[in-house]
């Protein structure tokens, strides 16, 4: 299936819908023989999730420590059921916390894991992001990543044809 000239490829999901385009646009760029590191960055819980836990915490109770440790555990049987449907597939969960930010963790393990590319989606469009002050998750990678970046653009979907 594979036709790709890329031997380690990082594939970079979250909980978007366009998940599965970048895995199967990962699919396509690896080398036959190749691996697939489907990559996702632990977020942390939501922010009335975190107030809620906060409060609960000034009353005795640490509800964001089991909070924190629901989301990763969710996290990774989402990586492990994404995996199981591709050939020789590692699941990858980093924690931005060990990083000055999310896209950075992905730099820093791609450059730690000799990955040959990032395959990533954009999830808003040119403009939105033009006039953003601060710079977009795969904008990023674009521009720090220790080898290619292949961007899946916002709105464009990648089927099995």
């Amino acid at each position: 299936m594979s036709t790709g000239s890329f031997h380690h490829v990082v594939a970079c999901v979250d909980d978007a819908t366009v998940s599965a385009d970048v895995i199967r646009l990962a699919q396509k760029v690896v080398r036959t023989g190749g691996r697939i590191s489907v990559v996702h960055v632990l977020g942390g819980p939501p922010f009335s999730e975190s107030v809620i836990a906060a409060i609960g915490g000034a009353f005795g109770g640490s509800p964001l420590i089991d909070s924190a440790a629901s989301h990763r555990q969710i996290a990774e049987a989402l990586l492990e059921s994404v995996c199981e449907d591709i050939p020789g597939a590692v699941p990858v969960l980093l924690d931005p916390h060990d990083a000055d930010s999310a896209p950075d963790a992905v730099v820093r393990w791609a450059e730690d894991n000799a990955a040959d590319a990032i395959v990533v989606a954009a999830h808003t469009r040119a403009l939105d992001r033009a006039l953003k002050f601060m710079g977009s998750f795969s904008g990023h990678l674009v521009h720090h990543a220790p080898c290619p970046v292949v961007l899946l653009p916002h709105g464009v979907t990648f089927g099995d044809d």
